[in-house]
């Protein structure tokens, strides 16, 4: 029982770590103005998964 408490709580620091991290890419996202900025963000924020960043630039190109 103590053992699935504690991965549960390792389990919340882990997605509440992950939010505020995503959360402050997207601030810095929405406040750059140049493509350049923006496309070395995205390639740092997917940078193990190719088709991700391409789908992501995409989506960039389309705003």
């Amino acid at each position: 029982m103590r053992d699935q408490k504690n991965k549960l709580d390792k389990l919340k620091r882990e997605q509440k770590a992950k939010s505020t991290k995503d959360e402050l890419f997207n601030s810095y996202l929405n406040k750059t103005t140049k493509v350049e900025d923006k496309i070395a963000l995205v390639k740092f924020k997917q940078k193990d998964n190719n088709s991700l960043f391409l789908s992501s630039l995409i989506t960039l190109m389309k705003k």
